[in-house]
């Protein structure tokens, strides 16, 4: 079963310019992803200009078989809808600000939203160094309207905490294994 999610950057004018993501989009899954391996503004920004995407990697990556998941390459890279599948209208959308993206960002199905800022942050190589944050879909009362209200919160130590509770998960059956093969 898919968590589906949208990626996106804050551009210097203001507008939002985002992706959907299929696989894995919740903290610990994509949101570790994102905050280790996708730093830099602009790598962020040529991967969402790629478009829909199934789900992401470590790196954008070359055009590859969208099916072959025997390829080692569906494991680190990038696979879009549109590039590596050839599905038409999978375009990256453009949002206005941070407030029409959580609003309207909910569009697929969406349970997370992330966004990218970047704040003129440096590594210690003097790389540029965004800042990412994610919002959760928040039902209202009703529970057929979306609350906007929730709005962004820092990503980094929710998506380390998500990750170390399904590293304790995958240790415990690893042990659980071990005492039946015993």
């Amino acid at each position: 079963m898919a968590t589906r999610a949208r990626i996106g950057i804050l551009l210097p004018n203001g507008h939002v310019k985002a992706a959907y993501q299929h696989w894995d989009g919740y903290p610990g899954g994509l949101g570790y992803n994102l905050i280790h391996n996708w730093c830099n503004p602009t790598k962020v920004l040529r991967a969402i200009e790629l478009g829909n995407a199934s789900h992401w990697g470590e790196i954008i990556g070359e055009r590859i078989d969208f099916d072959d998941r025997l390829n080692e390459q569906h494991a680190v890279q990038n696979v879009y809808y549109g590039r590596d599948r050839g599905e038409q209208d999978q375009c990256a959308r453009s949002y206005e600000n941070e407030q029409e993206y959580l609003a309207e960002g909910w569009g697929s199905g969406e349970e997370y939203i992330y966004l990218m800022r970047d704040q003129g942050a440096r590594n210690v190589l003097g790389e540029a160094q965004g800042v990412w944050l994610y919002a959760t879909r928040v039902w209202s009362d009703s529970k057929k309207d979306y609350d906007p209200a929730q709005g962004f919160e820092p990503l980094e130590a929710r998506a380390t905490e998500d990750r170390i509770r399904m590293l304790q998960h995958e240790l415990k059956q690893i042990n659980n294994n071990r005492k039946w093969a015993a």
